[in-house]
């Protein structure tokens, strides 16, 4: 899913929704007539880059790749697809609100991350319990709510959440979560 906001004001907001569901995107279209919803996959849209102010979405998981001629030299999986491509419609200074795997901060290979990094700053972060989803979607995962700030530029930057830490008891967690504890909900 995907939600971008352009707001004039408040109470003019432009919302414009992205649903690969059919039947999900026909209920979006009922709850929200003022919005333009999209049903079909995000990577055949036509949004443009550099528009949206705002960017909130729950980003599918998985460990499957995205045909998409602009991204497929960095052979993201779709959670990452979903980041990259959303960087790049949200206007410099925009903010992204996204929940996903814990995989996108704790995973081994740190390239996504330091591509995120390049082009956003990680405002903050929250580790939600792994039944945060139980009663609603039946599923058992760790997720993450990941807020970004769009860079007006790509610059070449390596934060310290770019990488892995530990913790004390050696299990391996993203820098982040190990030196702001109080994020970690469970």
């Amino acid at each position: 899913n995907f939600f971008g906001l352009l707001p004039e004001s408040m109470s003019n907001s432009k919302l414009y929704g992205v649903e690969l569901d059919s039947v999900t995107g026909r209920i979006a279209k009922q709850l929200y007539q003022r919005a333009s919803i999209a049903v079909q996959g995000f990577e055949t849209t036509s949004l443009p880059d550099s528009f949206f102010d705002l960017a909130v979405g729950n980003v599918p998981f998985g460990s499957f790749g995205v045909a998409d001629k602009k991204y497929d030299k960095y052979k993201f999986f779709i959670h990452d697809y979903f980041f990259a491509r959303s960087i790049d419609k949200v206007r410099p200074g925009g903010i992204i609100a996204f929940i996903t795997s814990k995989g996108t901060l704790d995973k081994q290979n740190p390239e996504v991350r330091r591509y995120i990094a390049q082009r956003a700053e990680l405002v903050g972060a929250v580790r939600l319990p792994n039944n945060a989803f139980l009663a609603n979607a039946g599923t058992e995962v760790t997720t993450d709510i990941l807020f970004l700030q769009k860079r007006d530029r790509v610059i070449d930057i390596e934060p310290d959440w770019v990488h892995l830490a530990a913790t004390a008891d050696g299990v391996p967690i993203n820098r982040y979560f190990a030196d702001n504890p109080e994020m970690v909900l469970g």
